[in-house]
């Protein structure tokens, strides 16, 4: 009886809240420029690079990076720097739109790394069926022969819709 009671009081809670529901497409194209501060970039490194959205529920998508092309290490450029699949969980807030990210990478540019990257992000609605995001984070490379990294990464960009 206890257990169906705070059941019951949970789902009130949520069915009270007002969230503001933002119109997503359900595939979106997105394009993105990143900043990243830490080991596996000798410090700090810019990244610009594109990604697709998939969003088959309303609270739920999930993120491809296709390609980036990473500026590091003084005048190193490497095109296609990892590519990662992500998880996004959209958070039920009145006024402004977060989401939860996580999900894994893996890059092989001279050796393999295998990454675990977490952080939020903030959705601000630019027309119809485009939107504008910012996304702190970070993320954690484990590299063949090598310790373990900690990078920092500031993302932002926008994200175009395709279907709806």
């Amino acid at each position: 009886m206890k257990k169906l009671f705070i059941i019951l009081a949970i789902l009130f809670v949520v069915s009270s809240l007002d969230a503001k529901v933002i119109r997503r497409s359900t595939f979106e194209i997105g394009t993105k420029a990143s900043l990243y501060i830490g080991d596996a970039v000798d410090n700090v490194g810019l990244g610009l690079g594109a990604e697709v959205v998939v969003n088959p529920m309303r609270s739920i998508a999930f993120r491809i990076d296709l390609t980036e092309l990473l500026i590091a290490d003084n005048t190193a450029f490497v095109f296609n720097h990892g590519g990662s699949f992500d998880a996004l969980f959209y958070l039920p807030t009145r006024t402004l739109n977060l989401y939860i990210h996580t999900g894994f990478g893996l890059a092989t540019n001279g050796n393999t790394a295998l990454s675990v990257r977490g952080g939020v992000g903030l959705v601000h609605p630019w027309s119809r069926s485009s939107n504008l995001f910012i996304e702190p984070g970070i993320i954690i490379t484990d590299r063949e022969n090598a310790p373990t990294d900690v990078t920092f990464r500031l993302s932002a960009g926008a994200r175009f819709g395709i279907f709806r």
